[in-house]
């Protein structure tokens, strides 16, 4: 992708500062973002493989950002068979994302996301290429909404392949950062409260005063969604996922000891969580 046409995303996106918009901005911001994308598409500008993917991808985000699940799936299906006329490392990218996940299930498409992750399961082997993404498709997997019916069956399986993604992943540098989040998955899931996640997460809490990186990737290029995330972002992003998972079956006094606790090691101060814990 070229430089200009990332730098025109991001500046129709608002990227950073989108907490700060209104609704309506963002709104405005979304439907520009498909306007935008669909120009590409349409006008020929993208052309290469992962440019292709990069626009449908961010049509069916800001569709998922707009709560229009209808327009996310039809916008999917193209997606999807383009996505199946490449190379098979690719097929985790339709499925990559947990808001897109989430809107569909809310318009009824519930059986049509999960399909495609048991396709992608079934046809697309994880290797160094994709095993980053393979791990972004298994948390979107294993998250739970109060307000969705999810088959119980259906979570059961995305444990168990997640379960298995952790198991032949141990070499990985990521390796911890990845059960943290999939034992902060179960957590809330299976509302288990006899994971005790404190001790995982403490052992994470030297790494808050590295340096964070920044990405220069547009969110929803393959490089984003595969990239090798900081020390600092794991630890931040596990320790978050940790909090919220004993906020949400009840245990707001374990939650806040170790929000605390993490605090004074560096981990920043979270308005949502902030939110939900005082």
């Amino acid at each position: 992708m070229t430089q200009a046409v990332r730098d025109e995303f991001m500046r129709i996106k608002h990227t950073g500062q989108r907490n700060a918009l209104t609704h309506e901005e963002k709104e405005k911001s979304d439907f520009s973002v498909i306007e935008y994308m669909d120009l590409l598409l349409r006008s020929g500008k993208a052309t290469d493989f992962k440019d292709k993917c990069f626009c449908f991808w961010n049509i069916s985000d800001s569709y998922a950002m707009l709560r229009k699940p209808d327009e996310l799936y039809k916008n999917h299906l193209k997606f999807v068979e383009y996505v199946s006329m490449d190379d098979k490392i690719y097929g985790f990218w339709p499925i990559s994302d947990c808001t897109q996940r989430f809107t569909l299930i809310s318009g009824g498409y519930e059986n049509f996301w999960h399909d495609l992750y048991k396709a992608a399961i079934e046809s697309t082997s994880v290797t160094n290429e994709n095993y980053r993404i393979a791990y972004e498709t298994h948390r979107a997997a294993l998250s739970v909404h109060s307000d969705l019916d999810i088959p119980h069956e259906h979570i059961e399986y995305y444990n168990n392949k997640f379960s298995e993604f952790i198991d032949s992943n141990k070499l990985r540098e990521e390796y911890n950062f990845y059960k943290l989040i999939f034992l902060s998955a179960q957590i809330k899931a299976f509302k288990r409260n006899d994971i005790y996640i404190e001790d995982m997460c403490a052992e994470f809490f030297e790494t808050l005063g590295s340096k964070d990186t920044v990405t220069v990737y547009a969110v929803g290029e393959w490089e984003y969604l595969n990239r090798l995330r900081s020390k600092r972002n794991q630890t931040v992003v596990g320790i978050t996922a940790a909090i919220n998972s004993l906020i949400d079956i009840g245990e707001k006094k374990r939650a806040l000891e170790l929000y605390n606790e993490a605090k004074k090691y560096g981990f920043p101060e979270n308005t949502y969580v902030n939110k939900r814990i005082y």
